[in-house]
C-alpha cells in the first residue's frame, strides 16, 4: 500500500513519481519503533536529456520535506533498471551508478540533521545490492542496527 505518492515535472520535461510506503519485512528486528518507508521513484515518461543536478537536488528537496514532517526511516534500495550513464561511468553497474546518485543528491542538500547510511550487499551471482537508509541524525542507532540486520544477507 503506497502512503503518499508526490508528482513531480523538472524543468527538462522529466516527470516522475516519487512514491513513500510502509516496508515492513520479516528480516527487521521486532523492537524497531520508528516507521521504516520505502522509497521508490519512479520515471514516468521518457524524455531524451540526462538529468542534471537540479533534477537531482529537486527529488532530494521532495525527499527531505516529507522526511523533516515525520520521524521516520526511509529505505531507498537501487534497482538494475537501465539508466543513462555519462561518459566515463559506463563500466559501473546501474545499481552502483544510482546509488552514487542518491549520495550525491544528499551531499549537495548539506543536510546536516540526515544521515545516509549506504549498504552494499554482495552477491556474486546477481551482482551487488545497494540500500541506502535515510533518516534524522537522531535515529543513527536504530539505523545501525537496521544496516546490521541488512549485512547479514552478504555471500
Amino acid at each position: 500500500m503506497v502512503d503518499k505518492i508526490i508528482p513531480l515535472s523538472t524543468k527538462e520535461g522529466h516527470q516522475y513519481l516519487i512514491k513513500l510506503e510502509s516496508f515492513q519485512p520479516n528480516i527487521l528486528p521486532e523492537d524497531i519503533t520508528v516507521p521504516v518507508i520505502n522509497i521508490t521513484i519512479e520515471l514516468v515518461n521518457e524524455v531524451v536529456e540526462i538529468n542534471n543536478i537540479r533534477t537531482l537536488l529537486q527529488i532530494a528537496s521532495e525527499i527531505n520535506r516529507f522526511a523533516d514532517d515525520k520521524e521516520v526511516i526511509l529505505y531507498c534500495y537501487c534497482d538494475k533498471g537501465v539508466i543513462q550513464k555519462r561518459k566515463g561511468k559506463e563500466h559501473i553497474s546501474n545499481q552502483q551508478f544510482r546509488s552514487m546518485l542518491f549520495t550525491k543528491m544528499f551531499e549537495k542538500q548539506n543536510q546536516e540533521k540526515y544521515i545516509n547510511e549506504k549498504i552494499i550487499i554482495k552477491d556474486v551471482n546477481q551482482g551487488d545490492h545497494y540500500i541506502h537508509l535515510f533518516a534524522k541524525v537522531q535515529n543513527k542507532p536504530t539505523v545501525e542496527v537496521i544496516a546490521q540486520k541488512l549485512e547479514e544477507f552478504n555471500k
